[in-house]
């Protein structure tokens, strides 16, 4: 039958010391054997504040209600129980909760920890209400950058936040961050329960973003007024009460890919002859060949690819490899890839294919074969202490950084 094999070369044995160990896909140890082949957005100038989201506003309690069961967290008495220390309030959205946004979630949670980056204790609370200020901040630091936390006592009214306590967290002392800045976060208030030694607030998952048009986010109905002063709550006791913050910055370190398709791949083909087998101590490798716009070259490996403490016995390891001299820098190249190995006598080639991913790496198969199935001469692949194997690479796409 005639072979299907293109073109083939033998050259001279080059005897060289032992590879280093390697991980999961071979590195370029010494070879043995040297063989020819035949064939976004720019520093904005000023802070703004853009729309606050909201959690949804409780209806006031029924007049004259009894003290609470400790057993569960206060509100008002319409609200929920749900199972453990969670309640939630049902009330009519506000016109704040009807963004398209969503608001923060309105089931409070309640737990032994701190909050975990910031805490304010106020007395008298009383005294703070009434005073001009409309509000009062506390500047604070947390995944790496400067922060306010600000207490509105007696609501935002200009959110439509009256009769309730609002807060907000806004991040400061932008203008020493690099231009097109944009910080992504986690964050919850508190409110603590005094009679059940609890930080109680809605936990939200959400990661919001800041950048130099929204500096701010927060709460304006974070609780209504006449929950919050009762003192069977427990939120304000002997006119003293503490609210926290905690915040957790997403830092991206990801970088974007994008793959590129070739609707049309080209085939590429060599083929090679390995002499005298049974002399090579490590492997062989052919010299490039060039497929397409880059070159390529064929580890083989008679005795296995080896490393320690990972060692394999009777097998033959087959991989390929780009010059990555030929490849522009930040780029991978998606590859189809088939070795085959000729059989001498009957024609009865053996091949395997797979695609991956190149770039640095050598790709293949680490037990293309069993060495006894390689030795057997009714295979035919091994006559004469040599044999013969075609390389196939079809390059199907380009990954490049964005």
């Amino acid at each position: 039958m005639a072979s299907p094999f293109s073109s083939r070369n033998t050259n001279k044995s080059i005897e060289t010391s032992s590879s280093s160990s390697s991980s999961s896909l071979p590195p370029l140890p010494p070879s043995d054997t040297f063989l020819s082949a035949d064939h976004f957005s720019n520093q904005c100038n000023q802070n703004s504040d853009s729309g606050f989201r909201t959690a949804p506003s409780s209806p006031p309690p029924e007049p004259a209600a009894p003290p609470p069961d400790t057993s569960s967290f206060p509100f008002p008495a319409d609200a929920a129980p749900q199972s453990g220390s969670v309640t939630g309030i049902s009330s009519p959205p506000s016109p704040e909760t009807t963004k398209s946004s969503g608001p923060l979630p309105a089931v409070l949670h309640g737990r032994d920890a701190l909050p975990s980056h910031h805490l304010l204790k106020i007395n008298p609370f009383s005294t703070l209400s009434k005073s001009p200020m409309e509000k009062f901040s506390s500047e604070f630091e947390a995944g790496g950058y400067k922060w306010n936390f600000s207490i509105y006592p007696t609501g935002d009214k200009t959110k439509d936040g009256q009769d309730h306590i609002s807060v907000y967290l806004e991040i400061v002392e932008t203008s020493t961050l690099p231009p097109g800045w944009e910080v992504n976060a986690m964050f919850n208030f508190f409110v603590f329960d005094q009679i059940r030694d609890k930080y109680v607030g809605p936990q939200d998952a959400t990661v919001r973003r800041f950048h130099c048009m929204k500096t701010q986010w927060g709460v304006v109905k974070f609780i209504d007024l006449e929950t919050f002063n009762n003192p069977y709550n427990g939120y304000l006791v002997n006119d003293t009460c503490s609210f926290g913050v905690e915040v957790f910055v997403v830092k991206t370190t990801s970088k974007a890919e994008c793959l590129s398709l070739i609707k049309k791949p080209a085939t590429y083909k060599a083929a090679w002859s390995f002499p005298s087998i049974s002399k090579v101590t490590l492997r062989c490798e052919t010299e490039f060949f060039v497929g397409g716009d880059y070159k390529w070259r064929v580890l083989f490996y008679p005795k296995g690819y080896q490393t320690e403490g990972n060692k394999i016995n009777n097998i033959i390891s087959l991989y390929l490899n780009v010059d990555t001299s030929t490849l522009p820098a930040g780029t991978k190249l998606l590859v189809h890839y088939t070795f085959r190995m000729e059989d001498k006598k009957k024609g009865n080639h053996f091949k395997r294919s797979d695609s991956k991913l190149f770039s640095s790496a050598a790709r293949g198969f680490r037990e293309f074969m069993s060495l006894t199935k390689f030795k057997d001469p009714e295979n035919g692949f091994l006559v004469g202490d040599t044999c013969l194997i075609e390389a196939e690479v079809q390059v199907l796409g380009l990954v490049t950084l964005e």
